[in-house]
């Protein structure tokens, strides 16, 4: 079975997901022990997440142009996960700028661990839409002729074009879409934050009382 450009993401997204934790938790005994090694470690893992969140954030831009999301909730969950992501990423780097010069604080500790429940939100978050939408699970959501047009082999001629051409687009509809719910011209579905009281309340209406969808154009 061939690999993907779409699956570069979910297999580079480990990385961070684990050297975030381990910078944080060191960081909070470097800022206790005030030991220098201790220090000088998590200042390096601070650097080193914010590049693999980077690289794994690169990718995940360039799947949101390859998987196929085409309902407002499933689209929006894909944004919640994207805006979330960038956020973390930002803060990471953040972090690891405020570090290089200083030693750990009691104020670098808290913001670090203040990051992990973001963090654990948006993997979560990032498993629903795999295991319970099925996206980018091809074979739920496209066929053969589709998948091959949308995303091609990881190793094929075609692909560094394809990632580099899709983060892009990817980077330009994550913008739009956050320019349109914090102006308050767009809304979010709210079934897309994953929350079950949410998604009951909404089930429990009446169909004449529920939301108007807004379904945005599939990205080619």
């Amino acid at each position: 079975m061939k690999m993907r450009v779409q699956e570069l993401h979910p297999m580079l997204i480990h990385a961070p997901l684990t050297l975030l934790p381990s910078a944080a938790v060191i960081d909070v005994a470097a800022a206790f022990s005030r030991g220098p090694v201790l220090d000088k470690t998590s200042r390096i893992l601070w650097w080193t997440t914010a590049a693999g969140g980077m690289l794994a954030g690169f990718a995940g831009l360039a799947a949101t142009q390859e998987v196929k999301a085409d309902t407002p909730k499933t689209r929006d969950m894909m944004f919640l996960h994207g805006f979330t992501n960038a956020v973390i990423v930002l803060g990471a780097l953040g972090i690891a700028a405020w570090r290089t010069g200083r030693p750990a604080s009691l104020a670098s500790s808290l913001m670090g661990m203040g990051s992990l429940a973001l963090v654990g939100y948006s993997a979560w978050l990032g498993g629903e839409m795999v295991y319970s939408e099925g996206i980018g699970v091809n074979g739920l959501t496209m066929g053969r002729a589709e998948i091959d047009q949308r995303s091609p082999p990881l190793l094929s001629r075609e692909a560094p074009r394809r990632i580099a051409r899709d983060a892009v687009k990817g980077l330009g509809w994550l913008l739009s879409r956050a320019r349109g719910v914090f102006s308050g011209r767009e809304r979010i579905e709210p079934r897309a934050f994953g929350v079950a009281s949410i998604e009951q309340a909404l089930e429990s209406q009446p169909s004449t009382e529920r939301l108007p969808s807004r379904i945005e154009p599939q990205p080619v």
